[in-house]
């Protein structure tokens, strides 16, 4: 069935099987030791927490559901797809907007496939205040990696790591069309991100989307529930 009765009972049954398998509290050494035991190539990565839920659909879900990764657009690839396409995000209590895609790519994927979801799981974290976590993740690691190396060339800070998350909510939003992204920019809840803004190396950095979740209007909210 096409629509939103299509997408919603998609989303349903990709958060009903999550359900079974997201914890209560979720702590970065066991999530980042299970990513490296099973395989990921995102293990060393600092933003654990998304690579870690990524890691979840692509080892427990798809398995169970079916599905396969999403389509690409440059050097965005989208995370899952079944019948629709859907993008992972982690988002944090407190957080104002979420990051979302490439903006270019958001709007390829929509044309392209009627639309994109986003299934999003909210929590909060615990920083790594005394350090202890960057300094067991860095000995795992072993060699410096470039992105340590610019960093401290530049004589920039450290960003503090999140040693772990609680999960408490997952929503799952829906955005149909080109016009739907133009709405949620006239009325304030989406918006660009980091347009004009440059990598260490000069480059310009790619715009993405933004989105306010708490303030996404009800007609594109297809699941919202607490865990």
């Amino acid at each position: 069935m096409n629509g939103p009765i299509s997408q919603y009972v998609e989303a349903s049954l990709i958060l009903e099987e999550l359900i079974i398998h997201i914890p209560k509290v979720i702590h970065g050494v066991s999530a980042v030791e299970t990513m490296r035991q099973e395989g990921s190539r995102n293990w060393k990565q600092m933003e654990w927490i998304g690579f870690w839920f990524e890691h979840l659909v692509e080892t427990k879900i798809v398995t169970s559901v079916g599905g396969k990764t999403g389509p690409r657009y440059g050097k965005t690839v989208f995370d899952l797809q079944r019948k629709h396409v859907w993008d992972l995000k982690v988002h944090l209590d407190g957080a104002d907007w979420l990051i979302l895609n490439d903006r270019e790519a958001v709007s390829f994927c929509i044309e392209d496939n009627d639309g994109i979801g986003y299934l999003i799981i909210e929590g909060s974290a615990q920083f790594d205040d005394d350090g202890t976590f960057k300094k067991w993740h860095d000995e795992q690691k072993g060699a410096q990696s470039s992105y340590e190396f610019e960093r401290i060339q530049r004589g920039a800070p450290s960003r503090r790591r999140k040693k772990v998350f609680f999960p408490k909510r997952l929503v799952s939003l829906w955005i149909p069309t080109l016009s739907d992204l133009a709405t949620g920019n006239k009325d304030g809840w989406l918006k660009g991100f980091q347009k004009g803004m440059r990598n260490s190396n000069g480059t310009l950095r790619r715009e993405k989307f933004q989105i306010k979740v708490n303030e996404v209007p009800n007609n594109y909210i297809l699941i919202d529930r607490m865990l």
